[in-house]
């Protein structure tokens, strides 16, 4: 079975793939067709940090994937049972990978790209209150080994995941005295409780009594409404006799006496009257800090009253701490380097130097090299460098463009090189090395790239081959950053 991990960098419904250092990714990652699979999204907010999304707030989830946006045709893959959350984890199960609308949309091709939706439906909700789209790749397959015969893609129309968010949704109650007029009712309401001690409030539920009026009701279910139930009689039984509480006297006894209630009133309206006996005056009380000593290594805390249950005087004795086993030294050192196996390798940090390594040493080094770092880990620390273009100047003797949108080579040929390079071959051109060192200008109005005037060194610095030109003919006056000139080569 395929395990696919995708860290999603979810603060928006596109989320973009990126590594786990929260560094935006293009390479997608690939599912087989046929294959049994699991999509595990590590879903990240815009600092890279977990989601803080309650995902458990959900009771079902819809995961699609499809290869356009109309909804009125199935998808590609659909996935409504299994969907679990961990944290910030959605964990997908990818069981059935060989549709017939997967089959049509790979046709022959060897892999395609495709776009994914994963929607969360609260409770009682048939709209999702959580969704990204974001993309992945599914291969094709050279034979039909091991897929079974293919299956179609249900047609999406209230999936199961919401028909069980209808399920989990409570009733709509409604009570009438005579079946003409209805009002609302809810047989249970949220109450918020307080604690007295903490003072921590919660929301807890109560019963609420039918009002002794109603004779009948109705209900339905309160995500979906439509159409209510036929009206059902409520029995209601007889009425008993109502009694009343209330707070008669109170007075103050004598000390030491006991305290007394009285009913003044009846059985059924209660009148209490209280009798609360005043309190014995007590003597006042006095606490002071005696003594503090210090006791033998290894002994007990100690606190000792020298005074009396009405006059405390508190003698402490705290025991001295137990002398430590003597550190060793230790020392940390910090090296660069431009690649991740510390090719390039500095004790100096640099813009080039992107990886950072740290080791520890009981003794001290003089001057570490990179064999003392072999068994470090090198960690990018350092991002890409950004690289910014402007308006662009093309020109020769007789012609000037400004605004370069593109620049078309007559009469030459390109090969591929390597790590995306091409190569552009003049030699046919039979132009002479004088016409051809003449043949075109190109000047940005910003500082180019190593990517754009192609020399500079793998490690971002700039290109060596750039010629300053303080003087163009028949150009606009502007200041030149960068310039090149092309040179004829057998």
């Amino acid at each position: 079975m395929q395990i696919i991990t995708m860290y999603l960098r979810a603060d928006s419904v596109n989320a973009r793939l990126v590594d786990s250092y929260n560094q935006t990714i293009s390479s997608l990652p690939a599912l087989t067709r046929g294959m049994r699979a699991e999509l595990i999204l590590k879903l990240l907010d815009a600092e890279g940090e977990p989601f803080n999304g309650d995902l458990a707030a959900y009771a079902s989830w819809d995961f699609v994937i499809a290869d356009d946006w109309n909804t009125a045709t199935p998808p590609q893959i659909r996935v409504t049972e299994g969907i679990t959350v961990s944290g910030n984890e959605v964990h997908i199960p990818l069981t059935e990978t060989n549709t017939e609308e997967l089959i049509s949309a790979l046709g022959a091709v060897e892999s395609k790209n495709f776009g994914c939706e994963l929607a969360g439906f609260e409770v009682g909700e048939t709209t999702p209150g959580f969704l990204i789209q974001f993309n992945i790749s599914i291969r094709n397959r050279r034979g039909d080994a091991g897929t079974g015969s293919p299956v179609p893609v249900s047609d999406g129309n209230y999936s199961a995941a919401q028909i069980r968010a209808l399920f989990a949704a409570k009733l709509e109650v409604q009570l009438s005295d005579d079946g003409s007029i209805w009002y609302a009712f809810s047989p249970i309401r949220e109450v918020t409780v307080k604690d007295e001690e903490t003072g921590e409030e919660s929301t807890t539920e109560e019963k609420v009594e039918v009002p002794q009026t109603a004779r009948l009701y109705r209900f339905r279910n309160a995500a979906v409404g439509q159409e209510w139930s036929d009206p059902l009689p409520l029995i209601i039984g007889p009425r008993g006799l109502r009694s009343t509480i209330q707070i008669g006297t109170v007075t103050t006894g004598a000390e030491t006496t006991p305290a007394s209630i009285t009913n003044s009133g009846d059985e059924h309206d209660a009148v209490f009257d209280f009798v609360i006996p005043q309190g014995v005056k007590g003597d006042a009380a006095s606490v002071r800090i005696g003594t503090v000593s210090t006791g033998t290594p290894g002994s007990q805390v100690s606190v000792t009253n020298s005074g009396d249950g009405h006059n405390a005087v508190f003698n402490f004795s705290i025991p001295q701490g137990v002398q430590g086993v003597p550190g060793t030294e230790s020392y940390l050192y910090v090296a660069y380097a431009a690649q991740n196996d510390g090719q390039g390798f500095s004790l100096t940090p640099a813009n080039s130097l992107k990886y950072r390594a740290e080791i520890i040493s009981r003794t001290p080094i003089a001057n570490p090299v990179w064999s003392d770092f072999a068994d470090a880990q090198w960690i990018k620390y350092l991002g890409d460098d950004a690289a910014t273009y402007g308006d662009v100047l093309v020109a020769d003797q007789n012609t000037s463009v400004a605004k370069v949108t593109r620049i078309v080579f007559e009469n030459a040929t390109i090969r591929k090189g390597v790590d995306g390079e091409v190569i552009v071959n003049f030699n046919e051109t039979e132009l002479s090395r004088e016409e051809f060192s003449n043949y075109s200008i190109i000047n940005g109005r910003t500082r180019l790239s190593p990517w754009t005037n192609g020399g500079g060194s793998p490690f971002g610095n700039l290109g060596r081959n750039i010629v300053h030109i303080t003087v163009l003919p028949e150009l606009p006056a502007f200041e030149p950053y960068s310039t090149f000139i092309g040179v004829y080569a057998e």
